[in-house]
């Protein structure tokens, strides 16, 4: 994989393919590479038939699971293959992906390209596409500095960035929580007994705690929340979520390459993830080893009052209640983990036109909230707006308004796992959250190095 990275951030040029004539000949057909259940390929296939009836020609998508996926995506771009015309691309892919994917720009000012499905930036929430599909190909660290200013092509220009993708199935981490438990009189009686003020959904990390701890009653089989502390992803998305809210940057490394996450605000995040899962014991036995799949399992069989997520969850029927979502809690501030697919034009692609249109009118405000009603996770500030009557994607919405992704790292899995190290070993009590941190520290400075990063004056 790393070998693949080299050569797709070394890709040069390639053919027009079409490039932004507008009067480019219809293609037979579009072809594009998509995900499964990540990036909810229901949602897209169930508006294909639609597609064909606008378009004239079928869009082929062919899906793959992730990790399939993501080494075909690197595969088909360094062999500079034009099979696909449009590319799935997750966000800890673009750095080193970027090179390989048409800059849209040029098809953005080509009113003539907007006869289909008008790309419209203005309406995509300016901090996911920055985050998504914005950036600067010849420095793929740097993040674009004013997000909320990413929805004007202009502004995106005048600070050395390009647009790369159009954005679809934006996740964000999400608070579920038991509403039938919190509104029950008798546990409503209970909590004020016991803390002094009414139990309300929590608003504040220390106030999530108090709540967890309350409804953790293991006899029972009650905890509190889940936790997602197994090694892997989860567990870095997790600490990040914690680290924004306990006032460190929630990308965990700056642009300068400097860590964030080894400071006083990352002790005091971690530190606070140890004592609720290994202190107070309020989550369920297994926490350690938990993923993205365990903490859904847990809550929708009624083992936990809370839990985290990136989509929204059903309570088992034998459990009966009602759920409602909120966004994660603040602390000093608020960031919880977000990132987002985005559709791209492979630079290799010979329709290159015909899948600018294509993804416009995937990612048009019609189309999303047509794909909703297969759980798609929309991009545009619009399709929120018309949802606004449901609880799950107001608070998704909110969330995606003011969440905080990933550095942009060519090697950001082997980051992430360093980091889910650290966040598993003090979880368990395996080591002291200084000591993980610590340990972190240097795993995450020697895989930069050997990714060929340069790292600051000064750092061990």
């Amino acid at each position: 994989m790393l070998v693949a990275a080299v050569l797709i951030t070394g890709c040069a040029g390639a053919a027009s393919g079409g490039g932004t004539d507008p009067a480019s000949p219809k293609p037979p057909q579009l072809r594009m590479l998509y995900a499964t259940a990540e990036a909810n390929a229901t949602a897209v296939q169930s508006i294909l038939p639609r597609f064909r009836e606008v378009f004239g020609f079928d869009l082929q998508i062919d899906t793959q699971p992730y990790d399939a996926l993501q080494q075909r995506v690197y595969a088909e771009v360094a062999t500079r293959s034009s099979h696909y015309d449009i590319l799935v691309v997750d966000t800890p892919w673009a750095p080193a992906l970027v090179r390989a994917l048409e800059p849209l720009g040029p098809y953005l000012e080509n009113p003539a390209l907007g006869d289909v499905a008008p790309a419209r930036l203005d309406d995509m929430i300016p901090k996911v596409l920055a985050d998504t599909a914005v950036y600067d190909a010849d420095d793929e660290v740097r993040q674009f500095p004013t997000p909320e200013t990413a929805a004007d092509l202009g502004s995106v220009r005048s600070q050395g960035f390009e647009v790369y993708g159009m954005p679809l199935q934006a996740n964000a981490m999400v608070m579920a929580y038991r509403k039938d438990l919190f509104a029950n009189p008798a546990e409503r009686e209970a909590f004020r007994t016991r803390y002094g003020r009414p139990l309300t959904v929590p608003a504040t990390w220390d106030e999530f705690a108090q709540v967890a701890e309350f409804f953790t009653r293991p006899e029972q089989r009650l905890y509190g929340t889940t936790m997602m502390a197994g090694v892997g992803d989860w567990a870095t998305d997790d600490f990040k979520s914690l680290l924004a809210g306990f006032g460190g940057n929630g990308r965990m490394i700056n642009d300068d390459l400097s860590l964030d996450f080894t400071g006083r605000a990352g002790e005091k995040a971690l530190t606070w993830y140890h004592d609720l899962i290994s202190g107070k014991k309020s989550v369920p036995p297994g926490t350690t080893a938990a993923s993205w799949d365990e903490a859904a399992s847990s809550f929708d069989s009624g083992l936990t009052a809370m839990t985290f997520n990136y989509h929204s969850l059903e309570l088992d029927a034998a459990v009966g209640g009602e759920i409602g979502y909120a966004p994660v809690p603040t602390g000093v501030g608020r960031g919880p983990h977000f990132g987002t697919w985005m559709l791209s034009i492979n630079k290799y692609s010979q329709n290159k036109a015909w899948a600018y249109r294509a993804i416009s009118w995937l990612t048009a405000p019609e189309q999303q909230l047509a794909m909703t009603a297969e759980g798609l996770h929309p991009s545009r500030t619009s399709v929120y707006q018309q949802l606004a009557g449901d609880e799950f994607y107001t608070a998704l919405g909110e969330s995606l308004a003011e969440g905080v992704g990933r550095p942009r790292l060519t090697n950001y899995t082997e980051i992430s796992r360093a980091i889910a190290v650290a966040v598993n070993t003090a979880a368990s009590g395996a080591a002291t959250p200084r000591a993980a941190l610590d340990k972190a520290a240097e795993d995450v400075n020697r895989r930069l190095r050997q990714a060929g990063y340069r790292l600051p004056e000064g750092t061990p």
